[in-house]
């Protein structure tokens, strides 16, 4: 009897244990919805911004035999502040253009993500997350802590808590947010919880997954 009841508490406290290891734990009653698909107007760098644009760029060549083709099709999915007024400021704006940046995607084609933006009519671009850093320092604002994780190629949806959320803590923000984390058999999509402190290093309180298809590609 006293060994079937010490198997008993065993099992009990094995399945404890495993199942305080998996899944995002938060409680979601602490956090607000994230309400924008770029929440970032109230981003506030060390030097101010006149003006901001989150940037999507679809490297394309014209005639793809000619390797001097090479086009950029950039989209501007967000941007705030007001533009300078000075041509010259303008020409130089319009004219930088990145090669690079810090989330690639758009299968089956390519593109890549990219700030550009302004300080003082002087134009700058942020093209990998060390730029993003170096752009915000101290992350003090929701925004700020949404562009941090969104350059490390987390994203959220919209006025929906279980996928998209945040609360400010003492150091820094706490998220829930997405990844895509495997493309390819199986296309798999974990949810994170997240700690984004005052520095913007990010780490992972826990995660779980969200969707999986084991026979499935992107």
């Amino acid at each position: 009897m006293i060994r079937k009841f010490s198997i008993l508490v065993l099992v009990i406290l094995l399945f404890s244990c495993s199942g305080d290891d998996e899944g995002v734990r938060a409680n979601f009653n602490d956090f607000e919805a994230i309400s924008a698909a770029y929440p970032f107007s109230d981003i506030q760098a060390d030097d101010p911004i006149t003006y901001f644009e989150y940037i999507q760029s679809m490297p394309d060549y014209e005639d793809p035999g000619d390797p001097t083709s090479l086009v950029y099709r950039n989209n501007v999915h967000y941007s705030f502040g007001e533009f300078c007024a000075d041509a010259d400021c303008r020409t130089a704006f319009y004219n930088l253009q990145a090669d690079a940046g810090f989330i690639t995607g758009c299968l089956p084609s390519y593109c890549f993500y990219y700030i550009k933006y302004q300080t003082q009519e002087e134009s700058h671009v942020a093209t990998s997350k060390e730029d993003v850093l170096d752009f915000l320092g101290e992350i003090d604002t929701p925004g700020e802590a949404l562009l941090v994780a969104r350059a490390n190629d987390y994203y959220w949806s919209v006025n929906n808590k279980n996928n998209g959320a945040i609360k400010e803590i003492q150091d820094g923000f706490e998220l829930i947010v997405m990844q895509t984390v495997s493309y390819c058999l199986p296309f798999q999509t974990n949810r994170f919880h997240l700690k984004v402190d005052r520095k913007g290093n990010i780490t992972i309180v826990s995660e779980e997954i969200a969707e999986i298809g084991e026979n499935s590609c992107v």
